[in-house]
């Protein structure tokens, strides 16, 4: 917190001081992410991580079925299977950080936002 910061939070009183820091204090990683499924597109989110759980399951079992055969063409098969399925579920799951970064932009507007309208108020 620096000075500017400190001297906001003094001139609130209890109540708005509250609203702050509920809005402003910085989001844990669990908390970022569960946003994601609490958001006006959750739906996406949560189709896209049904994606990736599908990709990611079907990729371990591939890469078990290819660790487990002996024929060479088998395992080759399987590999590549593997190795496009998991590959699958690595974007479906990175595809999601945009949408987590914008939810952190959205948040510290938010938090301007309310500074800017609980000083113009006091004033």
């Amino acid at each position: 917190m620096d000075e500017l910061d400190k001297m906001i939070s003094e001139a609130l009183d209890d109540e708005d001081r509250e609203i702050l820091d509920r809005i402003g204090r910085e989001q844990t990683y669990t908390e970022v992410i569960l946003d994601l499924f609490r958001s006006k597109d959750s739906w996406m989110n949560w189709l896209i991580f049904i994606w990736h759980l599908v990709f990611f399951g079907l990729g371990l079992y591939a890469a078990w079925q290819a660790f487990t055969l002996t024929a060479i063409v088998d395992v080759i098969r399987w590999g590549l299977a593997a190795a496009v399925l998991l590959l699958a579920a690595l974007i479906t799951k990175v595809s999601m950080f945009p949408s987590m970064q914008a939810n952190r932009v959205l948040r510290a507007v938010k938090h301007l936002e309310m500074q800017v309208a609980l000083l113009g108020a006091k004033r």
